[in-house]
Parts: C-alpha cells; sequence; structure tokens
C-alpha cells in the first residue's frame, strides 16, 4: 500500500514536453514510486485530481528568507508554500549568513532586515548548514555564499581592493563553503560595498567555481543606464571561465532606458549560442522594491553608510546630490514607502505626501529619509515596462523566479512586494491566457530549468525516484491575490503542495508542517 495516490490528474512533468494526459502519480516515503495511467493498488491517502494539473515543486532560484530572517522567525514561509514553491535558493545578491569571518559579515543584511537582538551560534557554512538542518521548514533550503559576506567579513568597511593574499584567502574559504554544501556564489555589484568589486575578483572567483561546477549568481552594476555594459560584463566573465552564470532578476529600468531592451536579448542570444553557460531570473511585476539609497549616485555610496551621511551633511555634496536626483527622471513622489526604520511612521505613503507634509521637495524627502530611515528604508517604484517584462520571463534563456521572502498571512508594520505572495500563480494565469508560451514552457521556468541550472538532484521533474515534490493546482481557479497595499494575501487554486511527499498545503489551507530539507551541492 501506498503512502499517497493522486489520480486522474494531468500530469506536467517539468520538462517541457506536452503533457502525456491523465495519470496517476504514487508515493512512498518522499520519494515518487510509480507513475501509470491507471494505478489500481490502495493508498493511506487518495486525492481525486480530475480537472487539476499536477506539476513537480516549484523551485525559487532567486530568494531572501535568509537576509529577511524569516528562515527563523518564520519556518513556515506560507506565502512561499501556498504558491506551489517547494525548494528555495538563499544566498543572493552577496548577502548569506554564512561563513562569518568576522562580526562584519552580516552588514550586508542589514538593508533587508534590522540586524539588532540577533543571534548565530555558527561561524562557518559548515556549522551554518548544520544548525540549519536542525530547524523545522515548510520547504527544502539550499544556499549560495554571498560575496560581500565574504568581503566585508575580510575588511570590513574599507572601500579598497583587496591585495593578493587577501584575494586567496577568500578563495580558500569560498573552496571550504563549496565543500561544504554551498551550491555556487552571489554577488550584488550594485550595492555600496560591491561597486569598487573589480573584474579581476570577479574572475579569480568564478575560476574557482567554474572548476567545482558551481553556480555563479550575479545581480549587475547596473539595471539602468548602463545595462548592457553591466550585462556585458558578467557574460564576460562566463565566456571567459566557462563558469554556470545566472543573472539576477534581469529588468531594463527607466521608462528612459527601455529602448535597450533588444540589446539586452541580443547580447544574451550570442553569449549562449556562442557557448556561455548563461540563464537568468526575472519576476512577472512592473513595479520595483528595492532600497532607496540605492537611487544614489555611485560615487555617494561607496564607503557605505558612514561615508554618505557625511556626504549628506556636506551643503556641496549636498547640492550635488540634489542635482542629480533631479536630473535622472525617476518619479520620486510616486515612489511608496514600504518599510522604514521603526522610529519612522511613513509606511504606505508616497514619497510625494511625504514631502508634502514635510514642505520639501521629493528629492529632499528622499535624502532626509535615507538619513533618518536607516539603512532598511525600502520603495516601490513602478519602472518597468509590462511587454518587456512579458518578454523576460517567456524567454527560453529565463527563469521565474520571486526575488522575495517567505511570510505569513499576518499585517505587518511593513509592507511586502505581492511578488512573495503570488509570483508563480501569476505567471502560470498569464501564460494560460496569453499562449505566448505553452503551459508546459512555463511550468519547466518554475522547475526542472532552475533546479537543473543550481544542479539540485532528483528534484525538478515528476519521475519514478524523484523526491515527492509536487503542485496540485485548478488551471480554471489559480490567480495571485496580493497587492501593493495590501500584500498580505495568499493566491488561489493551489490545491495541495507536497515537499517530500508530506502535505504543506491541502485543500487550499497550510497544514502546519515542516518537512522540507536542508539541501547539501
Amino acid at each position: 500500500m501506498y503512502n499517497l495516490l493522486i489520480k486522474n490528474a494531468r500530469v506536467i512533468d517539468g520538462s517541457g514536453q506536452p503533457a502525456e494526459g491523465l495519470l496517476d502519480v504514487a508515493v512512498q516515503g518522499d520519494e515518487i514510486v510509480n507513475i501509470d495511467k491507471n494505478i489500481s493498488s490502495g493508498a493511506e491517502t487518495i486525492i481525486d485530481g480530475s480537472g487539476k494539473i499536477l506539476t513537480p515543486g516549484f523551485v525559487d532560484i532567486q530568494n531572501h528568507s535568509d537576509a529577511y530572517w524569516q528562515l527563523f522567525d518564520n519556518p513556515q514561509l506560507g506565502s512561499l508554500i501556498t504558491q506551489g514553491f517547494t525548494t528555495i535558493l538563499v544566498g543572493n545578491c552577496g548577502a548569506s549568513l554564512a561563513p562569518l569571518l568576522s562580526k562584519d559579515s552580516l552588514l550586508p543584511l542589514q538593508k533587508w532586515h534590522n540586524l539588532e537582538g540577533i543571534n548565530v551560534n555558527w561561524q562557518s557554512f559548515s556549522e551554518y548548514i548544520e544548525t540549519l538542518s536542525r530547524s523545522p521548514l515548510a520547504c527544502n533550503v539550499a544556499s549560495l555564499v554571498g560575496y560581500a559576506t565574504l568581503r566585508r567579513g575580510l575588511v570590513g568597511d574599507e572601500i579598497r581592493r583587496l591585495e593578493k593574499n587577501e584575494l586567496e584567502a577568500l578563495k580558500k574559504i569560498l573552496e571550504e563553503s563549496l565543500d561544504a554544501g554551498a551550491f555556487g556564489l552571489s554577488s550584488g555589484l550594485s550595492y555600496a560595498h560591491e561597486i569598487i568589486i573589480s573584474e579581476l575578483e570577479l574572475f579569480e572567483l568564478a575560476k574557482v567555481l567554474a572548476k567545482q561546477k558551481a553556480l555563479f549568481s550575479i545581480h549587475l552594476r547596473s539595471e539602468g543606464e548602463e545595462v548592457v555594459e553591466a550585462l556585458e560584463e558578467a557574460l564576460d566573465i562566463a565566456r571567459n571561465t566557462d563558469v554556470n552564470l545566472k543573472i539576477s532578476h534581469l529588468k531594463v529600468r527607466g521608462r528612459q532606458n527601455w529602448e535597450k531592451a533588444p540589446e539586452v536579448f541580443n547580447a544574451l542570444d550570442t553569449a549562449y549560442h556562442k557557448g556561455a553557460r548563461v540563464h537568468f531570473d526575472a519576476y512577472p511585476y512592473e513595479t520595483m522594491w528595492l532600497p532607496l539609497y540605492s537611487y544614489l549616485p555611485k560615487w555617494a555610496m561607496e564607503g557605505g553608510r558612514t561615508l554618505m551621511l557625511k556626504n549628506f551633511s556636506d551643503a556641496a555634496q549636498r547640492n550635488k546630490l540634489m542635482a542629480y536626483l533631479n536630473t535622472t527622471g525617476v518619479k520620486f513622489s510616486e515612489m511608496m514607502v514600504a518599510s522604514t526604520a521603526n522610529k519612522l511612521n511613513f509606511v504606505g505613503k508616497t514619497l510625494g505626501q511625504i514631502a508634502k507634509n514635510m514642505e520639501v521637495s521629493s528629492e529632499e524627502a528622499v535624502l532626509q529619509l535615507i538619513q533618518n530611515g536607516g539603512s532598511e528604508v525600502l520603495v516601490f517604484e513602478q519602472n518597468l515596462d509590462p511587454t518587456q517584462v512579458e518578454e523576460f520571463v517567456n524567454h527560453p534563456l529565463g527563469f521565474v523566479a520571486t526575488d522575495g521572502e517567505g511570510v505569513g498571512k499576518n499585517a505587518a508594520s511593513t509592507l511586502v512586494h505581492p511578488r512573495c505572495f503570488g509570483t508563480a500563480p501569476k505567471f502560470i494565469k498569464q501564460s494560460i491566457a496569453s499562449k505566448k508560451i505553452t503551459l508546459e514552457e512555463a511550468i519547466r521556468k518554475l522547475t526542472s530549468g532552475p533546479a537543473e541550472k543550481i544542479g539540485l538532484k532528483k528534484r525538478g521533474q515528476l519521475k519514478i525516484g524523484n523526491f515527492a515534490d509536487m503542485v496540485l493546482f485548478n488551471p480554471q481557479t489559480i490567480t495571485d491575490k496580493s497587492t501593493y497595499q495590501n500584500p498580505y494575501q495568499f493566491s488561489e487554486g493551489i490545491e495541495y503542495v507536497f515537499v517530500n511527499g508530506k502535505p504543506v498545503v491541502a485543500k487550499g489551507a497550510i497544514t502546519g508542517l515542516l518537512p522540507g530539507y536542508t539541501l547539501r551541492k
């Protein structure tokens, strides 16, 4: 007798190939043990999949549940499992929870989470993975090493090139972390402490990754005016080292830059067809969610927050900053504040409303918020072309990811991006409606595509012998509900989600089970 039997479902196996029709899928323990047209054997639990689609569990290749500390504060990760994600890859955009070379190692996290009061009982990546493996989680978790975590752990807030011996030390620690189970390295090249990282450093680290067949996830230096040049820098690394490269949340930011999208697609396609191992992830939303300080010019961010605030206090430099903000073309007045330091009560308000209350310009309000709101001031800005967003998520080299965190349904004092709750259902619903790609291809972008890119074993496809990570959804009712004003709303139409054979969502409701595994490469 099987533990679980799902009958009469339309099975889309994750490979991208056309569905074979109605099938039964049997599970024993954490493994798929039989797939056939009519399995007559009994089971402890039998689910009728008539009218439903059964797919592999979705794989979120760009997740920040570690940076927001949700892995420990909210192991249920409700907003992720209710939209079908059964495996997440964390440690993205240069920030990870290990290895911790010094007290400064965690500083890259402060743009996402207040570091006050957090406790860690690990230093090495191996110790971190061991700690995480003892923490019950609703879904499987794999992790990259963040380069900012490594670098700041070694040199702190110093803004300079690494000495040869320092670079060698970081390469050695990266190798140790990969040996301990890290799936690769990430870098957030647009953030304050990574802007000055040289191509030499990136090349040296990419060589280590290529040797161990690990992933290099790069957040580009620019997604706006210099997006093509930033992309070429990353592609050059892939071409010259043969590293497995993934571009994080690829987009063209700002109306004045939308015309650059064809160059971006051409550069990607050309590099791929010439042998570069490059893919990217994207999300199906036109609005970005990012730190307010990232709108400052590069020279103002170099040196981190301390030097940034010195620039704010110097009259000449402040005037220079104001002049820059006034010429960016960004509509600061329309931005909505998602979160600030606890002492400020501006969440949900636009910068235009805040500026009016303060009797200053929206640009001046930007500087004052950055000064008084801490590093974690996050804002929403609608600055992406909807047509291009669809082109990115549908592109053959693209995967679909949340670039978000796993949170619960209870309203909080901050807003989160709707993509934390609705990425997969929104994309699936769009794919069914538009028919611009097949549903099988859409599911591949959420399953086997990212699983193979990361290097996950026995996940991402419905196959006998694979882990029983599965999603059963109704194609007629699947939809996202989360909005920018009220994001804490779970998606609908996902009826069952299984992680390692256990139901974390049943009949559309969270079960409370925590069967996720901590994965090692």
